[in-house]
């Protein structure tokens, strides 16, 4: 499996992973309940996306939009994000959106 995702893909979190808000913080579990923590706010925004309905290209169209930020940095820092998401097995990525 390649190590970088592709804007074209789809992120989904992978089943038995979750993520919740505690208050100011953010907390993702995978699936044997080991806990990611220190999510800012826009990587919140971004984790709360990743359903699999969008590729990652559509998902950082509309956070970029709704910020007044430039798309192709908030892509290229997005799917870096995502490769580390998907080498951590928090998230899957898929070929095409459902």
């Amino acid at each position: 499996m390649s190590t970088d995702f592709a804007a074209d893909h789809a992120p989904r979190w992978r089943e038995g992973v979750s993520g919740q808000r505690f208050g100011s913080d953010f907390i993702v579990l995978d699936a044997e309940g080991n806990t990611l923590r220190g999510l800012n706010g826009t990587a919140i925004e971004i984790w709360e996306l990743c359903d699999g309905t969008r590729t990652a290209r559509a998902l950082v169209e509309q956070v970029a939009q709704r910020h007044g930020w430039d798309v192709e940095q908030v892509l290229t820092d997005t799917l870096k994000f995502f490769s580390e998401l998907t080498r951590l097995g928090l998230i899957d990525e898929l070929e095409e959106a459902r």
